[in-house]
């Protein structure tokens, strides 16, 4: 009897283990800019549609996660960049992620290159350590769907539990501070 209850819960361990590394694997497979380098090149900054960007999220359930949007032509979102990834840098240590969408097509003219160009230049510029994908959905009432999301005005961080519910919702500009507590809750 002792010994089944020692082979269920290792069982359980090694169950645990896999889970842990196919999150991981999830994580890894988004272009992620590392800490102290420069983000990735423009041509591998994925541009998503509002249904991938909903099935790029849902492929990171089982890890606490944020998901930041954002734009290189809003000026609050570049204001709290920093904030963001020092209130975070913790929380990604304990297997937390964060997933910095630009929003870059919710205004006329966006072409694929532009975004991209644009959104690589900045993400070097701000030191964004984290991944970061660009949005080719310019309609916010079809990604306010896809997502079943309320987005408001940006910037915006949406803060996911390991089930992959929404844990909490920061709308405008956040500091350090809020950024930390968001991710607690998404821990929680």
């Amino acid at each position: 009897m002792a010994k089944a209850a020692a082979n269920a819960a290792a069982n359980v361990a090694a169950t645990d283990r896999l889970c842990a590394g196919f999150a991981w694997l999830a994580l890894l497979s988004l272009p992620a800019c590392t800490e102290g380098r420069a983000p990735m090149a423009e041509a591998d900054l994925p541009l998503l549609s509002a249904t991938e960007l909903r099935d790029r999220i849902a492929a990171l359930h089982g890890s606490p996660l944020l998901v930041n949007f954002w734009a290189t032509w809003c000026g609050p979102c570049i204001a709290e960049m920093p904030d963001l990834i020092a209130g975070t840098r913790d929380f990604r240590q304990r297997g937390g992620a964060v997933l910095a969408v630009a929003m870059e097509f919710a205004v006329d003219g966006a072409t694929p290159e532009s975004a991209r160009s644009k959104v690589a230049a900045k993400a070097r510029e701000l030191g964004i350590d984290f991944p970061v994908v660009v949005c080719t959905e310019g309609d916010l009432i079809a990604l306010r769907d896809a997502l079943g999301l309320d987005l408001g005005a940006l910037p915006q961080t949406v803060a996911y539990a390991r089930d992959g519910s929404v844990a909490a919702i920061h709308d405008g500009t956040g500091t350090a501070v809020e950024f930390a507590n968001l991710a607690r809750d998404a821990e929680r």
